[in-house]
C-alpha cells in the first residue's frame, strides 16, 4: 500500500503527505437506492451477456479525452464466455 500510494504521489508531482491529505479530503457520496438497483441491473446484463470494453481500453480513450487526437468509445464485445463464470463461482 505504501509503495502504491508514493507512486501515486510521484506521478501527481507532489510529496506523499500532500497526497495523503488530498485523499482523506475526498467526498464521500452516498448512492441513492435507485442508482444502486440500476447497478444491479447492469451487473446482472453483464454477467448474462458477457458484453463490454476492456478496461484498457476504456482508460485509454479517457485519457485522450480535451486532446487533440480524441480516441473513439471502444468497442463493445463478448469479453467472455458464459462457462468462464461458473468456472469462477
Amino acid at each position: 500500500m505504501a509503495d502504491a500510494l508514493e507512486r501515486r504521489a510521484a506521478e501527481r508531482g507532489v510529496s506523499l503527505d500532500v497526497h495523503v491529505v488530498d485523499l482523506a479530503s475526498l467526498e464521500v457520496v452516498e448512492l441513492d437506492p435507485a442508482d444502486l438497483a440500476d447497478l444491479d441491473a447492469r451487473s446482472a446484463e453483464w454477467r448474462r451477456t458477457g458484453e463490454g470494453a476492456p478496461l484498457e481500453e476504456v482508460v485509454e480513450w479517457m485519457r485522450s479525452w480535451g486532446g487533440t487526437a480524441e480516441l473513439p468509445a471502444p468497442r463493445v464485445r463478448r469479453l467472455w464466455k458464459r462457462s468462464f463464470l461458473r468456472a469462477r463461482s
